[in-house]
């Protein structure tokens, strides 16, 4: 009976022990984890640090030649928060990319106020000694005189603007001293005797 008594008595102790501990292994689920924090905090404090180093560096640099250095750093802090952001909460990674973009705007204008854009003129060039003799001056108006016959034909008998006609003049017996045969189309002519001019006009 006593053996059957103790072996009763450390069955149920085992039974205990192993619930105590199936209860703490519980509690030990239960228990927040202080690494997630103490990384933010950890992340935080560097990200504050660089942001606050960069940010002086903008303020008081007026030196164009520390721009790449500035830049560079900008960029080893955003390189720093991807690396970290899988261990962030959304609203730190949110925080930290708009600091970031702040700081590049900062250092745009630093670099405008450092670097003006340069201005690009374009004045008129003067002629050259070959422009000036390849320019054709401008030539006086010049007035041509109407072509004159070398001689006058007076209002003299004649032929005038006949067509198709025969046409025959006496000249004897007559005073006519000239005779004009002008703007003839097919016509025959017959003059008889003698005349001090004859005008022929096409």
């Amino acid at each position: 009976m006593e053996d059957e008594e103790q072996t009763l008595q450390k069955k149920h102790q085992l039974m205990l022990e192993r619930l105590s501990a199936r209860h703490q292994t519980r509690l030990e689920t239960l228990k927040p984890d202080p690494s997630g924090s103490s990384t933010t905090s950890a992340f935080l404090s560097r990200f504050n640090d660089s942001k606050k180093s960069i940010a002086a560096q903008i303020k008081s640099s007026a030196d164009p030649s520390r721009l790449p250095d500035i830049s560079a750093a900008i960029s080893d802090l955003e390189k720093f928060v991807a690396e970290n952001s899988y261990l962030l909460p959304s609203y730190e990674i949110r925080s930290s990319l708009k600091t970031i973009s702040d700081l590049k705007q900062s250092l745009e204008n630093l670099t405008s106020q450092l670097i003006p854009k340069k201005k690009f003129s374009f004045k008129k060039s003067k002629p050259t000694k070959t422009q000036i003799e390849t320019r054709i001056p401008q030539s006086d108006t010049v007035s041509v005189p109407e072509k004159t016959t070398s001689y006058t034909i007076r209002d003299s008998p004649g032929f005038r603007h006949k067509q198709n006609q025969v046409l025959v003049q006496n000249f004897k017996g007559s005073e006519i001293g000239e005779f004009t045969i002008s703007d003839l189309d097919s016509c025959e002519v017959k003059l008889i005797g003698c005349v001090n001019a004859l005008f022929l006009i096409d």
